[in-house]
């Protein structure tokens, strides 16, 4: 099968298009024929070899990829949930850029009759990333005020609509007015430019200098601290990320004044410690009653995987960047 391997630490010249062997199954796995594979903002992390995640330091060579959509081409003897011909989605601990995996079966969920390879894909990470921030972790409840950090991002997209599904009202960020538009049409209610102006003092206005109630960010550095700065009495901010690479400063009294709380979550680690798998098949219900969508701003194929996160890096992207074998 072909693959896009990456056999030494880089940029995006590292990635080689070339044939590996076919993965096989053990007993409780079944293969994948892979039709299409989410790049997430950490699969450039972690071919820089700056990613910090329970998945780093994997051995080289490397086949990236957390998240992918296809049909199941062949089950292990051991498997009981799932059959040969099945649509699934699956997360992966790495392995989906390239035409086939191998993957446990309790890593895989039935793919809604509504959706296509390409949305189911893109679903996975960026969903239960979102999910488990606003509604596990901050605990988001319904009439709050909810400021989620980069619409344009894939977390930011899904964050967007999770918080509007929950009755709440959305303020979002972004660096243009398409993607801005774009939120709008997702469901957010305030949209901010944080190129033409400060979103700490936009959200101040906005809610009358009361602040918002939580923050999903995963930039770090200056918006993260502004992000603690922009709370209510009582409001949560929970980062998932550090992209920027900023260092961040928080007030300590600040947070004790107003009892605030700083959440970091990790999608990776949560999945070490379990119950990721029920929640996929929650929002997979939700998606199949039509009550979220996902956005796919460009599908690369397989073998322009470098494309795919040049395109990324340079932050062009709204929703999702793909690969198709």
């Amino acid at each position: 099968m072909k693959a896009a391997v990456i056999h030494e630490l880089g940029n995006e010249d590292v990635f080689r298009y070339e044939d590996v062997p076919n993965p096989e199954p053990r007993p409780r796995q079944v293969l994948l024929r892979i039709e299409s594979a989410s790049v997430n903002r950490g699969d450039l992390f972690r071919r820089e070899g700056s990613y910090g995640g329970s998945t780093a330091g994997a051995p080289l060579p490397l086949i990236l990829g957390w998240d992918v959509a296809g049909t199941i081409v062949e089950a292990g003897s051991e498997v009981r949930t799932r059959e040969v011909g099945q649509k699934v989605v699956a997360t992966l601990p790495q392995g989906g850029y390239a035409e086939m995996v191998a993957v446990h079966e309790a890593g895989t969920v039935p793919m809604p009759d509504n959706i296509s390879f390409d949305e189911g894909a893109s679903i996975p990470i960026v969903f239960l990333t979102s999910w488990f921030a606003l509604l596990k972790v901050a605990n988001l409840r319904e009439g709050e005020t909810a400021l989620i950090q980069s619409a344009g991002s894939g977390v930011g997209m899904a964050g967007i609509q999770i918080a509007k599904y929950m009755g709440c009202t959305v303020i979002t960020t972004a660096g243009s007015q398409d993607k801005l538009d774009r939120a709008r049409e997702l469901g957010a209610d305030h949209c901010i430019n944080y190129n033409q102006a400060d979103f700490l003092a936009e959200t101040m206005s906005i809610t009358d200098r009361a602040g918002v109630d939580v923050v999903l960010e995963a930039v770090g550095g200056e918006v993260l601290t502004k992000s603690v700065e922009a709370l209510s009495m009582g409001g949560r901010v929970v980062t998932v990320g550090n992209t920027s690479r900023g260092q961040s400063t928080v007030d300590p009294g600040l947070m004790l004044n107003r009892l605030l709380t700083l959440h970091g979550f990790s999608l990776s680690t949560q999945m070490g410690r379990g119950g990721v798998m029920q929640e996929l098949h929650t929002i997979m219900d939700l998606f199949a009653q039509g009550k979220l969508r996902t956005v796919i701003d460009r599908v690369f194929p397989l073998s322009q995987a470098a494309e795919a996160h040049r395109h990324m890096a340079d932050r062009r992207n709204f929703g999702k960047v793909l690969l198709r074998p």
